[in-house]
């Protein structure tokens, strides 16, 4: 029997800043864009949560469930910090651990652990290595399985600071009470798909012919939703130390207002373009494919794809594809959230351009990330975002 573990870290970035700030231990804390902007709420404490705030909501709408609810601008730095010093705490026990998010973890202990009292014992150790590096504030829910399925679930069955697990002797009755949505995999598209089946509950999808799945939705996924509602699993966990090369590196922002001005948008997305570049250059990756999206008011979207002749790490050459596409565009509504990606992506790109001028900026390029690792973001910009008057001084984005 495999013995997989899922470590989530509860409330993670809202916990983060409790136990760096002790004035907000105990109060109903959220981390998000600056108090009053248009940003949505990214991490709840468990105090906020008793009001029923939740991830992903908009910032008035958490400020009227809770007139007295705190907001904290997120530091990304140091939950990234926080987070490698915990998965090099996973490493004491297993070189197997996948890294699943920035708050979350599988961790295959076969190798150490025989029984089921060995595997609690494990995972009760495990949170009081936490606690004893990271401090009191930042706790974990565990969830223990036989496969990455059903230890996430099982994670989610008992927070915060939980410990749950699930083997053969509650798994079939278990696996009943949920709901579609309760399993990772199964999000509200394809709930609403397996409803239009009159696939309502877990019982249903069990019993539905897997004919019938895989017509719907293919013959991978068709076998392997018939699989996840058995709760069966045969992937692997694949330790960070091994994972496959990122597909894409993006960025995204929610500007200040809904706007049609082209100069604003652009402004934003020299920043985002910037962003990506720098990215793309310390992973030592290129891209082919560029994608340039928004976000309108109403809450649709568009964008636009190019495929380059070649490929590029280089931040203006990203942002020459966005300009030339805006510039002969006509916004039909105001835009809300700009973005940009690199895919189709290189690794160890070294490639000389053809051109006298490529081949100096090529030169150049190293020297001005490194003054800008040093003195700060942008301390060397584009003469181009010297033409916004109106845009916020620090343009982060959120990783796609």
């Amino acid at each position: 029997m495999r013995w997989i573990f899922h470590i989530d870290m509860n409330s993670y970035f809202a916990s983060v800043e409790q136990q760096a700030n002790p004035t907000l231990r105990g109060k109903p804390i959220v981390v998000s864009g600056k108090e009053g902007s248009r940003s949505v709420i990214v991490a709840a404490s468990r105090e906020a949560k008793k009001f029923g705030i939740k991830t992903a909501m908009l910032q008035h709408e958490a400020r009227r469930l809770c007139p007295q609810l705190i907001f904290v601008e997120g530091d990304g730095a140091k939950y990234s910090y926080l987070s490698h010093e915990i998965f090099e705490l996973f490493k004491e026990f297993t070189e197997k651990v996948e890294v699943y998010s920035i708050d979350e973890v599988f961790l295959d202990l076969s190798d150490c652990v025989q029984t089921k009292a060995q595997a609690v014992a494990l995972a009760s150790k495990i949170k009081i290595e936490i606690n004893k590096r990271l401090g009191e504030c930042i706790t974990c829910s565990i969830g223990i399985a036989e496969n990455k399925l059903l230890a996430k679930l099982a994670s989610d069955l008992k927070k915060p600071d939980g410990l749950f697990f699930i083997d053969e002797t509650n798994r079939a009755e278990l696996l009943l009470t949920l709901k579609l949505t309760d399993l990772c995999g199964i999000g509200r598209r394809i709930e609403k798909r397996l409803e239009a089946l009159g696939v309502m509950k877990m019982k249903h999808l069990q019993e539905y012919p897997l004919a019938g799945l895989i017509q719907e939705f293919g013959h991978h996924y068709g076998v392997k939703l018939q699989e996840m509602s058995h709760g069966l699993d045969n992937s692997e966990v694949v330790s960070f130390l091994f994972e496959p090369a990122a597909k894409s590196v993006g960025r995204s922002y929610t500007l200040a207002r809904n706007t049609f001005d082209k100069e604003d948008i652009l402004a934003v997305l020299m920043h985002l373009c910037e962003k990506v570049g720098r990215e793309l250059r310390q992973e030592k990756l290129a891209g082919k494919t560029i994608a340039i999206y928004f976000r309108y008011a109403d809450f649709t979207h568009y964008g636009w794809r190019k495929t380059l002749m070649g490929y590029t790490d280089d931040s203006l050459k990203i942002f020459a594809v966005a300009k030339n596409q805006i510039e002969s565009f006509r916004f039909p509504k105001a835009v809300r959230l700009v973005g940009v990606h690199a895919s189709n992506l290189v690794d160890g790109y070294n490639q000389l351009p053809l051109w006298l001028a490529d081949r100096k900026r090529v030169k150049i390029i190293p020297y001005l990330d490194k003054i800008n690792d040093t003195y700060g973001e942008l301390t060397i910009k584009p003469a181009f975002l010297l033409k916004s008057k109106r845009l916020k001084k620090r343009v982060g984005g959120f990783k796609l």
